[in-house]
Formats: structure tokens, sequence, C-alpha cells
């Protein structure tokens, strides 16, 4: 496990925002973005990183929530209000699920057929978190987002938080260049304990055997 601990959480923002932009220096053109709390301040950082204006970037949503984009559980919501706070530069591309259809499978279609027209075929890096049981993106213990081998998107009801969710599949998590998951705070210590001790939570099964580094807070780190 490569694995790289910050003392605070602010230190794991803006160590991981140093490294996504050497990343982009370096030739990473589509990178997917997680949503939750703790990427908030990065996408902030690298909203107002007027370096990474001029330069071809696609942004990829990782996964959503099936409500609106105007709700506040809305993943790309969050990115449109942190990322592109002052507007979208012209440079860049976004890529989100389009939850304004009202169908899950509808909306997985659409994401597919723009992810093509876009020219993409793997992503250079994704951001990812793990939640407090191991679940990453919409991948979570028990559902069928988790059994899914192929294709680049898929819908999934997640019943123990009575939701639909949309979001990009194992393979295609497995398949980008790199990743990089973030884990901060005391509840998470346990199961990254386990992950790293080889525990088979969904987050291992996205990035088991890859190109994958953990940015982690003291307070999470086992």
């Amino acid at each position: 496990m490569n694995l790289r601990i910050f003392e605070t959480p602010d230190d794991l923002i803006s160590g991981a925002a140093e490294t996504i932009l050497q990343r982009v220096k370096s030739g990473a053109r589509s990178i997917a973005l997680s949503g939750g709390s703790t990427p908030k301040p990065l996408y902030n950082l690298l909203g107002a990183n007027q370096e990474l204006h001029s330069i071809p970037i696609t942004w990829v949503v990782v996964d959503e929530r099936y409500v609106p984009i105007s709700d506040p559980q809305s993943n790309a919501g969050m990115i449109n209000a942190t990322l592109f706070a002052n507007g979208m530069p012209p440079a860049h591309r976004f890529l989100r699920f389009r939850t304004e259809l009202e169908d899950p499978q509808a909306t997985v279609k659409a994401f597919e057929e723009e992810w093509k027209a876009f020219g993409l075929e793997h992503l250079d890096l994704i951001t990812l978190g793990m939640g407090d049981d191991g679940h990453t993106a919409s991948l979570f213990p028990g559902t069928t987002a988790l059994s899914v081998e192929s294709g680049i998107a898929t819908a999934t009801y997640v019943g123990k938080l009575s939701m639909w969710r949309v979001t990009l599949t194992k393979p295609e998590i497995r398949a980008a260049a790199e990743r990089f998951v973030f884990v901060a705070g005391a509840s998470k210590r346990e199961v990254l304990a386990q992950v790293k001790s080889g525990a088979d939570y969904p987050i291992a099964q996205a990035t088991s055997g890859t190109e994958t580094w953990w940015f982690v807070d003291r307070a999470a780190a086992p």
C-alpha cells in the first residue's frame, strides 16, 4: 500500500492539490472527482489555481446520488460550487451524470455516450474516498454494482440508503492510470487497517494490484 500520512486534514488537502498539479503538468488530462466532504477544500484550491485554467482537462464525476443537481446531496452540484465557483474555464470539459433524465438506466446510457463523444478511453487519474463500511464511489457492500465486470458506468439501488446511485464501474476505476484515495478521521482507522491487512472491502476490490496512492491524515492512519 502506497501510504502518505499527513498530520492534519488541511495538510492532506494541500498535499493532494500539489500532487494533482504535478500530474497535470506531466500530462494528465482526464481526471475523475469523487464527492463527499473531505475533497471540498481540494476542489476549491484547484478551482482557484490559474495555472490549471489554460490546460485542457476533462473532469468526470465518479458517482452520483440520484437527486437533482440543485440538491445539496449532488456531487456534481458540489463540484460546480467549488471547482467551477467562478465558471468553468473554456479549456475544460465536465462530464456528469444527468439525473434530470429521471431514469437511472437512461442516465447511465447518456453518460457512456458522452464519455465516448469526448474521446475518452480510460482515465488518467481518479480520486476516491472510503466510507466507514469500506465502500468507494457507489460500490457498496452487497450491491449489484460490485458484480458488474464490464461497461463504463452502472446504476445501483442502495437499500440501506433507500436511494438509487449511478457510478463508474469497478473495472473502469481499476483501468485508470492512477488512483488517489483520500481518508480522513478516526472513524476510518479500523477499516483502513483491515484493508491494509488484506480485507476484501469494495475499496480494496477497486484498487488492489493497481497504481494507487493513499492520502491519509494522522487520525485515520493505522
